[in-house]
């Protein structure tokens, strides 16, 4: 009978310790502007491939170009690139429905970011 209070036990901390931390994930898309209303500071809509929406908060996040992805020599990754049209990847963790990116990997830039440049 001990034995299964603590099985019980481990279990249930277990399951608290899961909920407790997000998992990371990653998911690809392009920015979208935001809905009516909806739009945050620090915060940006990414539209998946499929046509899922996705809301991200990228104040914290780190920035980088994809490995594959070319830049301009005097172009440094930042959130300005993250214009209406860019393809990014992004990394973090899910949270009551919104992303928390801990990374944004730049694959493309939006045709306004290169008309500029």
């Amino acid at each position: 009978m001990l034995c299964r209070r603590r099985i019980c036990f481990l279990l249930l901390l277990l399951a608290l310790s899961q909920a407790a931390f997000g998992t990371i994930g990653s998911f690809r898309g392009k920015i979208v502007s935001a809905p009516t209303g909806q739009a945050r500071a620090g915060w940006v809509f990414v539209q998946g491939p499929n046509g899922r929406l996705r809301l991200v908060d990228i104040r914290k996040a780190e920035f980088a170009f994809d490995e594959d992805f070319r830049p301009p020599a005097d172009l440094n990754p930042s959130a300005k690139l993250l214009l209406q049209g860019a393809e990014v990847r992004v990394v973090g963790e899910q949270q009551d429905g919104e992303w928390r990116a801990t990374r944004v990997e730049i694959i493309r830039l939006a045709a306004a970011t290169r008309a500029n440049s």
